[in-house]
């Protein structure tokens, strides 16, 4: 068996975080803050401006949704996840009634990767899993097992029924991985609404590895600053601050999961239409959007896409993108040029 060398984050530093956020606090009315580890990462909740008590009450039952999407709805893995159970159905070509939840996941996926010239799917699974994408145990597949997945991460043989049904080609599997935090984001936020906790002036922060919930405001009505990684520098490094008044963040990065074997270096980013991962001369890209499982979805379609393609799709979106090359240049839309500055003078920023 050939060796092969993990190169991952440590949950201490919220395992392939993209942002250190930060954000203080008005007088008086100090953050709460809660963490647990769930879908791989550290999931962190702060509200600031609320009662301490019903914080940290607010903040623990927003953790728990968050683990139980991962394990009773989206997981690909988990033995009690709805969609392990359908990925595993001895007739998944059969039309198969999933939750609502999982419906809108599923059919919102399908739709953002129907941009993406074959290169991304939600029906990704077979080769994720030939890559140990999946459990992380991370090893280059043979070729030979690489051209028999990709004919089966295709979306063409994905069907959904307006009554909620699914039902896919034999062999292939649904993967939700490459939104799965986004839509944790999304939970969370649903969440803090629905709980009418936070006042006119208060805010929530929600991390859930690379990608960030901004709610309402940290102090006083002013932004929250996050810290854009740099893909460069270790995992506490970052290159850019980044000002929001609430919205979704998310990164992909060529940095994000990487191993080695036989002394070359692979990331988890696959372009569906080599079987391998994108070559590219993006090292990240960070998009903001209007939810979690689209700046998870985009940012993973800009990086595998490039620039020029997905700057029309992230206008559809009402989306903004911040593209990192290996060279350090970065390119920003310019929704979103005014909200970041440079903090690394060798990183050279444009406006696209």
């Amino acid at each position: 068996m050939q060796k092969y060398r993990k190169i991952l984050y440590g949950f201490a530093v919220l395992a392939a975080l993209l942002l250190l956020f930060g954000g203080c606090a008005a007088e008086g009315r100090s953050p709460v803050q809660k963490s647990a580890v769930s879908m791989g990462s550290v999931v962190t909740v702060k509200l600031y401006g609320v009662n301490a008590t019903d914080s940290a009450v607010l903040a623990d039952e927003v953790l728990g949704a968050i683990a139980d999407l991962d394990t009773q709805v989206i997981s690909k893995n988990a033995k009690t996840s709805e969609l392990a159970n359908l990925n595993n159905a001895e007739n998944p070509e059969i039309l198969t009634k999933v939750s609502a939840e999982l419906f809108s996941a599923l059919r919102e996926t399908k739709e953002i990767y129907s941009r993406s010239e074959g290169k991304a799917a939600l029906a990704s699974g077979t080769l994720t899993e030939r890559w140990g994408l999946d459990t992380e145990d991370f090893h280059v597949p043979s070729a030979a097992e690489i051209e028999a997945a990709k004919p089966l991460c295709t979306d063409e043989t994905v069907l959904f029924t307006e009554d909620g049904c699914v039902a896919f080609q034999k062999g292939q599997k649904l993967n939700l991985g490459s939104v799965g935090k986004g839509l944790a984001c999304d939970k969370a936020v649903q969440m803090i609404a629905e709980s009418g906790l936070l006042p006119e002036n208060g805010g929530a922060l929600v991390s859930v590895g690379g990608s960030l919930a901004l709610v309402g405001s940290p102090k006083d009505g002013a932004p929250f600053t996050v810290g854009v990684r740099d893909p460069k520098g270790s995992e506490n490094a970052y290159f850019a601050t980044l000002s929001l008044y609430g919205g979704f963040v998310s990164t992909s990065g060529s940095y994000e999961k990487k191993f080695e074997q036989d002394g070359k270096t692979y990331h988890h980013l696959l372009d569906l239409t080599t079987g391998y991962p994108a070559e590219t001369d993006l090292c990240a890209v960070t998009v903001t959007a209007n939810t979690g499982l689209q700046s998870d979805a985009l940012s993973t379609l800009c990086f595998l896409l490039g620039e020029e393609k997905s700057l029309p799709i992230l206008q559809e979106y009402g989306a903004e993108a911040i593209f990192v090359y290996t060279d350090k240049t970065v390119h920003m839309t310019d929704g979103i040029a005014p909200a970041v500055q440079i903090t690394d003078g060798t990183y050279k920023a444009e406006t696209v």
